[in-house]
């Protein structure tokens, strides 16, 4: 069978599959699932998954791919609005914690997970690429090399506070997030990153 993921039917089944997968992969993480695991749960068997994805590898390799993409488009979106350099951190520390939160089994994939071998260099990607979209509100007359290093010190604070919160999540059962959970994260991250940045000079 050829898959053709401009027809509708294909498409909506591939969403499909991907959206079980997402929720199964952040339940038990990558080596605890299995294809068969995904087929049952999605209603089809596993030869048809196989159709749309070679391998489990492939499938979660996919899935973290395109969380990558959706998180760096949504934060490029949300700064545009945003004036000074202060302002556009502040706003993308707002935005990566609204989806934390809001999206907490896509970020156990992309920063518990993805940590466990065959997609490491996908989430090293998306580390990198959060680096290069941070690096130009750093303002600070400073080399290229200093300004880049600083980036990844902010970008270090984002990935530990969600990581913290997501294992408190866990320990406690997964409740549902508390009122204002994102606002106060984020609000927590770019006081300790801005707080850092403002005394930071060209050494």
């Amino acid at each position: 069978m050829v898959i053709d993921f401009e027809r509708p039917q294909d498409a909506e089944r591939r969403e499909l599959l991907m959206r079980v997968a997402k929720r199964i992969f952040a339940d038990r993480g990558f080596q605890s699932t299995t294809m068969d695991d995904i087929a049952k749960e999605a209603g089809f068997t596993k030869p048809i998954l196989y159709q749309y994805f070679p391998s489990k590898t492939d499938l979660y390799r996919q899935i973290v791919v395109e969380l990558a993409a959706q998180l760096l488009e949504s934060l490029k979106l949300a700064v545009r609005k945003a004036e000074t350099p202060r302002q556009k951190i502040e706003v993308a520390f707002r935005v990566y914690f609204d989806m934390v939160v809001g999206e907490n089994a896509a970020f156990r994939i992309l920063f518990i997970h993805s940590h466990e071998g065959e997609t490491a260099k996908e989430l090293r990607a998306l580390q990198l690429g959060l680096i290069s979209f941070v690096e130009p509100f750093i303002d600070v007359p400073m080399s290229d090399d200093h300004r880049r290093q600083l980036a990844g010190g902010v970008v270090g604070i984002a990935e530990g506070v969600a990581i913290v919160w997501l294992e408190q999540q866990e320990a406690k059962g997964w409740p549902e997030p508390a009122e204002g959970a994102a606002v106060r994260l984020a609000a927590r991250s770019a006081t300790l990153a801005w707080g850092g940045l403002r005394t930071v000079h060209q050494d």
